[in-house]
């Protein structure tokens, strides 16, 4: 009797993401500088030391296997700035849906921490990246210190809908300014919105995009492949009835290169506001006043792009050319047309081939004549 085939393993793994982008040094660091702005100043003077395994064991002495070990949650071993010999754990867990045992995972998941780390202090973390705000949840502390009387307080919860993000309403704080995980919390919040059905905010990837690439571009290579693989599945998958868009996601292998789909993006965002457009006039609004306003918002829109895309195309020449051949080409980037301008890929394939960046007609890096 043939064996029934192997289950499909899933190309977009929701919880492995996080945790690839979160496992790096850079994100820990801003995720502390993060935490320490708002939600838990206590954090203050903390540093990321490395990631620890933390993994929980459990055991059946009855029913084979008799030990099993749980999903691996992310835990990083931190250290004091000022007095290094002091050390604590922060524990991360991501979450996409509601859970009303989140407490008792997280205490338990504490109880059952590997044999050489409990006598650490344990910090846990929430991070909602669902579709709605996530209930607090709650950590037992001792009332009286050395002593074993308890009592139960909220633990920390990072929620994207807590985050001000412009064109999004409500949020309850700002986000901290060039922060890795600001950027991260703002584009799954709009991750969020465009699941939700509400498509309009497709616009707002182009402006968090900005900030965020020339951020992804001063880090490792690691962390920009695993933001590249969470920008293109996280956002494939929204967008089924958009091949165009889909097929220049499927491109991307570090985040850099997202600035090669803003284009697309942006003739998406424009598509939309047109249908929204056709469908007004035909409930009877002014025709030829709402075709002028779409001229003029879709030249604005233009301007806004081309602005967009060349200063992430400046900040990728000044990272691999340095700054004395980026102030070279700022005329040549402000001259040309946004069809004009080439893609980061054209820029990685003249950076691979040993010559400067070249602009060139459609986006392709054809030498000037």
């Amino acid at each position: 009797m043939s064996q029934p085939p192997e289950p499909t393993p899933p190309t977009f793994s929701h919880d492995l993401t996080l945790k690839s982008i979160f496992a790096e040094p850079d994100v820990a660091r801003d995720l502390i500088a993060f935490l320490v702005q708002g939600l838990c100043p206590e954090l203050r003077g903390w540093v990321p030391v490395r990631v620890v395994a933390g993994s929980a064991v459990t055991t059946d002495p009855e029913t084979p296997p008799h030990q099993s070990e749980g999903h691996r949650d992310l835990v990083w071993l931190l250290a004091h700035g000022d007095r290094s010999q002091e050390k604590m754990l922060l524990h991360l867990e991501f979450q996409s849906q509601r859970d009303r045992g989140m407490s008792g995972r997280m205490f338990a998941y504490a109880l059952e921490m590997s044999p050489s780390l409990r006598a650490l202090e344990i910090c846990g973390l929430v991070v909602n990246t669902g579709l709605r705000p996530f209930d607090p949840w709650w950590t037992p502390v001792q009332r009286v210190a050395g002593s074993s009387r308890y009592a139960f307080r909220e633990g920390l919860l990072l929620d994207i809908h807590d985050c001000q993000v412009p064109g999004l309403p409500r949020g309850k704080y700002p986000l901290p300014a060039d922060n890795l995980v600001s950027g991260f919390m703002a584009l799954a919040r709009v991750q969020a919105e465009m699941k939700l059905e509400r498509r309009a905010a497709a616009a707002l990837v182009l402006p968090v995009l900005q900030g965020l690439i020339p951020l992804a571009l001063a880090s490792t290579a690691t962390l920009r492949r695993a933001l590249g693989a969470w920008f293109k599945t996280g956002f494939g998958e929204l967008l089924d009835d958009q091949p165009t868009v889909r097929a220049a996601l499927s491109r991307i292998t570090y985040i850099e290169e997202a600035e090669a789909v803003m284009y697309t993006f942006g003739q998406y965002v424009a598509d939309e506001k047109k249908d929204a457009e056709a469908r007004g006039e035909a409930r009877g609004e002014a025709r030829g006043e709402a075709r002028g306003e779409a001229r003029g918002e879709a030249r604005g829109e233009a301007r806004g792009e081309a602005r967009a895309r060349k200063e992430v195309l400046l900040a990728f020449i000044r990272k691999v050319w340095g700054d004395a051949e980026a102030e070279r080409i700022v005329p040549f980037l402000n001259a040309a047309e946004l069809d004009d301008l080439p893609d980061i890929s054209d820029l990685v394939d003249d950076q691979a081939a040993g010559r400067p960046p070249r602009l060139g007609a459609n986006g392709r890096a054809e030498p000037r004549v």
